[in-house]
């Protein structure tokens, strides 16, 4: 559980202390290829010290993606070498396979909860952008799948909602993008308390200023698939993700 933080005002998230569990922070997306503004971002959660550990858990099939046609074990492969290429053994960032070689989507509920029922020593915390906090999203409305769903049933139950036990089981770590904003009011100077209980913004102590990068791994496939394209997303990537993608001949 959190304890009370002094700056709660502020939703910041305050590091974990010796006696409560492990914190980790789920870092989930397509990496489609994994990028260096990936790295930066679950470095500097690192850096905060609002969580001991990131895991990267490249996703599964997604069938609201249908652009994306790299198979899982390329993606996890290209998230396993930029991690232990890029950090040092001993920076608490890894690469997590819960979800990318399943048979079907895992949604995030699902996908926290199995976590949590695999690793009960740890808390798991999500990471969102603010680009999920906008007028046309609603992670209250975020769907699991129906367990007790079987063949014969309607189609339109094959999932459930389960946004508001999401948002009211699992803590998220808030994460600005750019040309995102999230409006502050007198009500909610935050500007997260009205999305949900256990929103946090990620800060960084210190007076240390958080590095942030505009870098979208649609850009690296975009310039890839150019002429000479391999030279286009040299420095964008890691050193080995650039070598495993042209040994593939990936996003060509």
């Amino acid at each position: 559980m959190f304890s009370p933080d002094p700056r709660a005002q502020d939703n910041k998230m305050e590091s974990p202390t010796k006696d409560s569990k492990r914190r980790v922070a789920v870092y989930g997306g397509a990496y489609d290829p994994i990028q260096n503004a990936h790295l930066t971002c679950a470095a500097e959660i690192i850096h905060s010290g609002a969580a001991e550990e990131v895991w990267l858990v490249p996703c599964g099939p997604r069938p609201d993606k249908p652009k994306l046609k790299t198979p899982p074990i390329d993606r996890y492969v290209m998230c396993q070498i930029a991690v232990n290429t890029m950090f040092s053994p001993d920076f608490p960032i890894k690469v997590s396979d819960a979800e990318c070689f399943g048979s079907e989507a895992m949604f995030t509920y699902d996908l926290l909860s199995l976590l949590r029922e695999k690793h009960p020593d740890t808390e798991f915390v999500f990471v969102i952008g603010t680009d999920w906090l906008q007028e046309d999203t609603n992670i209250a409305k975020w769907d699991s799948k129906n367990h007790a769903w079987k063949a014969g049933d309607p189609e339109d139950q094959k999932t459930i909602i389960t946004g508001d036990k999401l948002l009211e089981e699992f803590h998220f770590l808030v994460v600005r993008r750019p040309g995102y904003e999230v409006t502050k009011t007198s009500e909610d100077p935050t500007g997260l308390k009205r999305f949900g209980p256990k929103l946090h913004w990620l800060d960084m102590p210190d007076n240390m200023s958080f590095v942030e990068g505009n870098l979208s791994s649609t850009e690296v496939r975009k310039r890839n698939g150019l002429p000479q394209g391999f030279t286009r997303i040299e420095g964008l990537v890691p050193p080995g993700v650039l070598a495993y993608i042209k040994r593939g001949g990936l996003y060509r």
